[in-house]
C-alpha cells in the first residue's frame, strides 16, 4: 500500500508558522473609510434630489396642511405660514384666506397647542381685528385646558408629552395670543388681557402689563398698579413702563432706580440686551411722563453713561421736558 495516500502530510512545527497581518491602515479603510464613503454618496444622492424637489409652499398650502395634515405636520404648517405671513402680509390679506384661516384654528383640537399658538401669531401679522374675541376666547381656553384630564384626549403623535410640557406648552400659546392681541392694538382685547394680570405664572402677567402699555386704554391703570408689588422684578418693571406710557406717574421711583447703571446691573436673570434695552425704556418712559425729578438724572446719564444706547436714549429724552 502507498503509504503517501493513508497517512496525512505532517503539519510544521508551530515556531514554523507565520501569521500574515494586513496593514493597519488597511483595516481602518476596510471597516470605517469605505462604508463611510458609501454613506456619503448615498447622503450626497438624496440631499441632490431633495434639492431638485424642494420648493416652499404657498400661503394657501401651508393652511391646508394646518387644516388637514397630520401629526406634527400640522404645527410644522403653521409655524412655515406664520414666517411666510410676517415676510409678505400683503399675500394673506383676501376675506377667503380669513375666513379659512378662522376655521383652522376653531376646529383645531385642544392636543393642537402648538398650531393655535402660530396662527395667533398669524392673526396678529394681519392686524386682524375681527379676530380679537377668538383670541380673547383663547386665552381663557388655555387656562382650562392647563387642569384638563390629558388621558383622555386622542393625540395625532405616536409620543404623548408630559404634563409638564403641556403645562409649558400653553403658557406659550398664551404668550403668543397675547402678543398678538398687542400687534392688532384693538382696544376691545383689554378687559380679557386685563384678566391674565391675575395669572399665576409671571411670564403671562409681565407680557399682560406690556401688552395693556401697548394698547394705550387708560382704563388699564388700576389693573396694572397691583403689579407694581410682583414678587417678580420683571413684571414690576413692565408694569412700571406700562403705567407710564399711559400716562400714570405711580410707578416713576422703580423707573428711576432703572437709571442706576449698577442697580440694573446687580438684577438677576437678564441679558445684557434686556438690561440696556430696560434702562432705555425706562428713561423714555420718565420723559413721556414730564417727570421732573428724573430730568437732572437724564441730564446725567446723557453726558457719560457707559452705555451707548442709554446716553442716546437721554439726549433724546431732555428735548420732551
Amino acid at each position: 500500500m502507498d503509504a503517501s495516500k493513508t497517512n496525512p502530510a505532517p503539519l510544521p512545527p508551530d515556531q514554523d508558522l507565520t501569521e500574515v497581518r494586513k496593514p493597519a491602515s488597511l483595516l481602518i479603510a476596510q471597516f470605517f473609510l469605505f462604508p463611510l464613503i458609501i454613506i456619503g454618496i448615498c447622503v450626497g444622492i438624496f440631499l441632490f434630489f431633495g434639492y431638485m424637489t424642494y420648493r416652499p409652499g404657498t400661503i394657501s398650502e401651508y393652511l391646508d396642511d394646518v387644516r388637514f395634515g397630520a401629526g406634527t405636520q400640522r404645527w410644522q404648517a403653521a409655524f412655515e405660514l406664520s414666517n411666510a405671513v410676517k415676510s409678505n402680509p400683503k399675500q394673506a390679506q383676501s376675506p377667503e384666506f380669513h375666513e379659512r384661516l378662522v376655521t383652522a384654528f376653531k376646529s383645531s383640537p385642544d392636543e393642537d397647542i402648538m398650531v393655535r399658538r402660530y396662527l395667533a401669531l398669524v392673526f396678529g401679522e394681519l392686524k386682524a381685528r375681527s379676530a380679537v374675541p377668538l383670541l380673547v376666547q383663547e386665552l381663557a381656553r388655555s387656562e382650562q385646558l392647563k387642569s384638563a384630564d390629558w388621558s383622555q384626549k386622542s393625540w395625532a403623535t405616536f409620543l404623548r408629552p408630559s404634563l409638564a410640557q403641556i403645562a409649558e406648552d400653553l403658557v406659550q400659546q398664551q404668550i403668543s395670543t397675547l402678543y398678538a392681541l398687542g400687534s392688532i392694538g384693538d382696544n376691545s382685547a383689554v378687559p380679557g388681557v386685563l384678566e391674565q394680570t391675575k395669572n399665576q405664572d409671571p411670564s403671562i402677567r409681565k407680557m399682560a402689563a406690556y401688552v395693556l402699555g401697548v394698547l394705550g386704554d387708560p382704563q388699564a391703570v388700576d389693573g396694572l398698579n397691583p403689579l407694581l408689588n410682583d414678587p417678580q422684578e420683571d413684571v414690576r418693571i413692565n408694569s412700571a413702563l406700562a403705567m407710564a406710557m399711559l400716562g400714570n406717574s405711580e410707578g416713576a421711583e422703580l423707573l428711576m432706580k432703572l437709571l442706576d447703571a449698577g442697580y440694573v446691573d446687580g438684577l438677576q436673570d437678564f441679558t445684557a440686551e434686556q438690561k440696556t434695552a430696560m434702562r432705555a425704556n425706562a428713561v423714555r418712559a420718565l420723559a413721556n411722563l414730564k417727570y421732573e425729578p428724573a430730568r437732572e438724572r437724564i441730564r446725567e446719564v446723557s453726558k457719560g453713561d457707559p452705555v451707548p444706547a442709554v446716553q442716546g436714549a437721554a439726549l433724546e429724552a431732555l428735548n420732551q421736558f
